[in-house]
């Protein structure tokens, strides 16, 4: 009965949606993605697993259409498969079911976010398939789920590079698992390889490219955005001097911060680049510098020009936020704290995602899939900010639900109540959870499409902690 309500609500949501809106959804992760797909390209400036998916695509279909129908078919997949998962091991009740089933099969947002040509569908469905197989590699382990969780992890990391703690999570999880010894080590062993082999190959095309030796050009840009967000509050109280190779560097970033005497606002939630302004915007000092070392470039993101000062770069943001780090949690790690509990909707409120770009980027777009347009009737595209609206405040209502139930569980003791399964299934939700928060708060400033990976098990997770508190308070009535 549940499957068929999933795929009757999935079928009629989808349908209507599409209605609506005929075509894809674009920003600039996009043109890149698509970029790296037309090229054959094996690294880009972002994870490079969503363009493998695109050409993979390609072999089949260039349609736009296709393309979102598959994102959100394979999305509500892995939630049915995490919903079932939950049923059978939590044992969720029939009203839980129910409020669970509707979350996942009836969420506007999900439809929207499977909407976009970007990663982030396929990387939260590939998520939620990996958590469901860790679950289930606790309540009934067998070996050809170790070699399934290897090529999950291997994928999931190729399309966004945060999950690097996915490792962790599964570790974890092959700790308090039945397997035997030698099959623990064997899996934790595989997903190592598996991902140090795919960072080995990634370094090294990229000091192909540009001559420096590094995984992720971008992940060294974030660094050093992130720890501009704090420097800039506190230079002026800064008199030492840095490392030789920082000079340069430093000295551009001093002289902005002295010219502007300001610093960008995390919690300002229409700023141009939602947490990223100095990563990308014309005359901020990474990119200022970069230009004095490469000159000016006609292209928005130019991969070989941004990997070149990628390893100096992180190695700068590195070393103010360990020399700084109480400004770092004040000044960076308070406000995305504010973020994360109140997400900012960036791509889901703003307008460039229903306009074409008319630049070379758009004309790949044009090139792949053949549009001419993304531009619905302007009714849906604001019909898109009252459906969403809500949804800021319902993830902090879900964030605190989530902490106090887990701590009413703690409260009444309701652990002791919990079989072996349950309470490592607990154990691996509850490490996810806080490897989330934590790579949240300090890798990058965060932003809606970030959480919902996380929201989906939270729910889950709220609504079984809730029956088990309340059952153990019943028990002890009685």
């Amino acid at each position: 009965m549940y499957i068929w309500c999933a795929f009757a609500l999935t079928a009629i949501l989808l349908t209507v949606f599409k209605l609506l809106y005929p075509y894809p959804n674009m920003v600039l992760d996009s043109y890149y993605y698509v970029l790296a797909a037309i090229s054959h390209a094996d690294v880009s400036p972002w994870a490079i697993g969503y363009s493998w998916f695109l050409r993979c695509f390609g072999f089949f279909s260039h349609s736009p259409l296709l393309l979102i129908i598959f994102q959100y078919l394979f999305l509500t997949t892995s939630l049915l498969i995490f919903f079932l998962t939950l049923a059978e091991i939590l044992k969720l009740s029939k009203i839980s079911k129910w409020i669970l089933l509707v979350f996942f099969f009836a969420n506007p947002l999900l439809l929207y976010c499977a909407n976009f040509v970007m990663a982030d569908a396929v990387f939260i469905s590939l998520s939620v398939f990996w958590i469901s197989l860790l679950l289930w590699m606790i309540y009934r382990p067998n070996i050809y789920l170790l070699w399934a969780h290897t090529i999950l992890i291997l994928l999931v990391f190729c399309v966004r590079y945060n999950a690097l703690y996915y490792p962790i999570v599964a570790t974890l999880a092959f700790i308090v698992s039945r397997y035997s010894l030698r099959q623990k080590i064997l899996g934790i062993a595989m997903q190592v390889l598996v991902i140090g082999a795919f960072i080995g190959y990634t370094s090294m095309r990229v000091g192909q490219i540009s001559g420096k030796t590094q995984f992720s050009p971008f992940g060294n840009w974030k660094t050093a955005n992130d720890a501009l967000y704090m420097y800039g509050h506190i230079y002026q109280e800064d008199t030492d001097s840095v490392p030789e190779k920082f000079a340069a560097l430093h000295q551009t970033v001093r002289q902005y911060f002295q010219a502007v005497g300001r610093v960008d606002d995390l919690l300002n939630f229409r700023s141009q680049f939602y947490g990223s302004a100095y990563m990308f915007t014309d005359g901020t000092p990474l990119v200022k510098y970069k230009v004095l070392q490469y000159g000016e470039d006609t292209e928005f993101v130019n991969f070989k020009k941004m990997a070149a000062v990628g390893p100096l770069y992180g190695e700068y943001g590195a070393y103010l936020i360990k020399k700084f780090p109480g400004a770092f949690l004040e000044y960076f790690v308070e406000p995305n704290a504010i973020r994360y509990m109140f997400p900012p909707m960036e791509a889901f409120a703003s307008l460039p995602p229903f306009f074409l770009r008319p630049d070379y980027l758009g004309q790949a777009a044009r090139t792949w899939f053949g549009v001419t347009t993304l531009t619905p009737n302007l009714s849906y595209i604001n019909l898109r900010g009252h459906i969403l609206k809500p949804y800021q405040t319902m993830v902090f209502f879900i964030h605190i639900f989530f902490v106090l139930s887990l701590a009413g569980l703690l409260m009444v003791k309701g652990f002791r109540s919990l079989s072996q399964v349950e309470l490592y299934s607990l154990v691996v939700l509850a490490s996810l959870w806080l490897c989330d928060l934590g790579f949240n708060l300090t890798a990058a400033a965060t932003v809606m499409r970030y959480e919902i990976f996380i929201l989906m098990a939270e729910v889950g997770m709220i609504l079984w902690l809730i029956e088990r508190t309340f059952g153990r308070i019943n028990n002890e009535a009685i």
